[in-house]
């Protein structure tokens, strides 16, 4: 028993420095996927809805948000500060609440404040820091730093494998963000193609001819071809991670200026144009490639399938689809060779789809799918323009 009187007890009592309520609290910040950043992603992610009905209660802020702070060890209802920034890319990002009521552990994000400008000027990978401050229980807040890796915008993220395979995440979708039919070189593409004189103007399906529509979309592969647009192999990225799959995709106006295009290049540059002209595109994935699908109605009931590898291609023959192309059409020595690859080109499309046959029908399987770029724009995916 102390011999102390009462009063100077609990004057020691009180100035025994009360423990800061964080301090045993477990949180670490985690930016995903596997500490890496995605200016595509970000970009894309900006203005798509998530999921009303898959809400979990433990999380606090964005459902989907990819930067933010998992803690556990402290008490629902506690108030909490958090602040994320993330210099030359983020200004502060601040999430104020209460812990909630639901079982831990939990996460925090908040809405990160991106300028969207720098993510779009990212053309090379890089290191960049994270900050973040963390208050609990109007505690003084405790800080942390970690070194993340900043992709290019040009890194299309498809497919995340998880350790744990329920967690795999499928961003096929993505490439719909490289499709840009408000890029101002699409007009001049459209305007060289009314120049051939292969079309009077760019009618979409308001003829209601299916060999109308193929024909505009010939006008528009003669183009090409005449600026010498050619097939290129690139398609890996300089951050190989073994759980992350990515390809370097070239934005229309790269492909122009390199006249140099690989599957998914030259798929989403002509997707590009057709949306421009009300010919509705998608991309047809198949694994390890990519080629385009555009519909020759506006129902949607039939659709053409195009192997866009096959650009600058010379091909002769005299095959059922080059001579149905020909039917009515007058064209020159130079117009006939690239309707002839043009031909080729939907011969090589249509087979390659054909080969895919049920296995786009399954949602399971990630390695067929189609890619609808019209269904993509509705849940918010908008094209990345720099």
């Amino acid at each position: 028993m102390s011999n102390l009187p009462a009063s100077a007890f609990w004057a020691l009592v009180l100035a025994v420095p009360a423990t800061p309520a964080i301090a045993n609290v477990e949180w670490e910040p985690f930016v995903e996927p596997w500490g890496q950043v995605f200016p595509a992603l970000e970009i894309s992610l900006a203005q798509v809805s998530g999921d009303d009905e898959d809400i979990d209660p433990a999380i606090v802020g964005e459902q989907d948000g990819l930067i933010g702070v998992a803690i556990d060890g402290v008490k629902p209802g506690t108030p909490f500060v958090l602040n994320i920034r993330i210099p030359g890319y983020a200004a502060d990002s601040r999430l104020s609440g209460k812990i909630p009521e639901a079982q831990g552990p939990y996460q925090l994000n908040p809405l990160i404040a991106w300028d969207f400008d720098a993510l779009a000027k990212t053309n090379q990978p890089k290191p960049v820091s994270v900050m973040y401050e963390l208050s609990l229980g109007g505690a003084p807040a405790e800080s942390r730093t970690s070194r993340v890796r900043m992709r290019s915008v040009n890194d299309a993220l498809y497919y995340v494998d998880e350790d744990d395979d329920s967690n795999d995440a499928d961003f096929n979708w993505l490439f719909a963000a490289f499709v840009n039919e408000d890029h101002p070189q699409v007009d001049q593409i459209l305007k060289e193609a009314l120049a051939t004189g292969i079309i009077d103007s760019f009618s979409g399906y308001q003829s209601e001819d299916t060999d109308e529509v193929l024909r505009q979309v010939y006008a528009i592969w003669h183009v090409l071809q005449e600026r010498g647009i050619r097939y290129s192999s690139i398609t890996s990225t300089s951050n190989e991670h073994p759980n992350l799959h990515s390809q370097h995709v070239r934005f229309l106006d790269e492909s122009l200026a390199m006249s140099q295009a690989n599957c998914v290049d030259g798929s989403v540059l002509l997707a590009s144009i057709l949306r421009k002209v009300d010919i509705a595109p998608s991309l047809i994935l198949v694994p390890g490639h990519m080629f385009l699908a555009f519909q020759l109605d506006e129902e949607g009931e039939n659709d053409a399938f195009l192997e866009t590898t096959m650009l600058g291609n010379v091909h002769d023959g005299q095959g059922q689809r080059l001579k149905a192309l020909k039917t009515g059409m007058n064209v020159s020595v130079d117009e006939s060779r690239s309707l002839e690859s043009f031909a080729a080109a939907l011969d090589a499309g249509q087979e390659a789809f054909d080969e895919g046959g049920d296995k786009f029908m399954d949602e399971d399987n990630i390695e067929y799918q189609i890619i609808d770029i019209q269904a993509a724009r509705e849940l918010g995916v908008m094209p990345i323009t720099r």
